[in-house]
């Protein structure tokens, strides 16, 4: 395994300043890769799509839709009551659906980088993305430099597999230990 910093871009222009940055900074191409990270979902890790099957902002939300569902079911019967036994059944049905969406939309939330597993991600955003192999000694200090000189985001280091210059196991939905 070897050790990698990494840092997402906004812009290309910056990606661009920070590749020539640590080519002046003796970093040779077989130890610097750089390539696109898709949106959060928009990854393809998944067969039918997407990257995980829910997110960690998602979870509670069908108990809240239940909930929302139950609620707009009695709304529904009281107001159809009021409008009379014709009404009923359409008031229950809209009101149900209504409370159900409610209770969804309230159930979810933007999740903590705290709250995420393997299956339930917290997925950073996309752009641009360069790592840098810095097994060489001194070198992980330089490419941290160069990467915020250069306006990177979200730089981190982690573990992974480094060869034929690329990193080979990276993986979008697993934030990096930012530095």
């Amino acid at each position: 395994m070897s050790r990698i910093v990494a840092g997402r871009f906004d812009r290309s222009l910056d990606a661009d300043a920070a590749l020539e940055r640590l080519k002046r900074d003796g970093f040779a191409r077989s130890e610097v890769d750089a390539f696109y990270v898709g949106p959060p979902g928009q990854n393809a890790r998944m067969a039918i799509g997407g990257d995980a099957p829910s997110d960690a902002g998602s979870r509670g939300a069908g108990r809240s839709g239940i909930v929302g569902a139950v609620a707009g079911l009695a709304v529904g019967l009281i107001i159809g009551s009021l409008i009379g036994m014709h009404a009923v059944l359409l008031a229950c049905a809209l009101g149900a659906l209504a409370g159900a969406f409610a209770g969804v939309m309230i159930g979810l939330h933007g999740a903590r980088p705290s709250q995420a597993t393997r299956d339930h991600p917290v997925e950073p955003r996309g752009g641009r993305m360069i790592a840098v192999n810095v097994d060489r000694s001194g070198s992980e200090r330089l490419a941290i430099e160069a990467l915020r000189a250069s306006n990177a985001r979200d730089v981190g280091v982690t573990q992974g597999e480094w060869r034929d210059g690329s990193w080979r196991d990276f993986d979008p939905r697993t934030p990096l230990a930012t530095v």
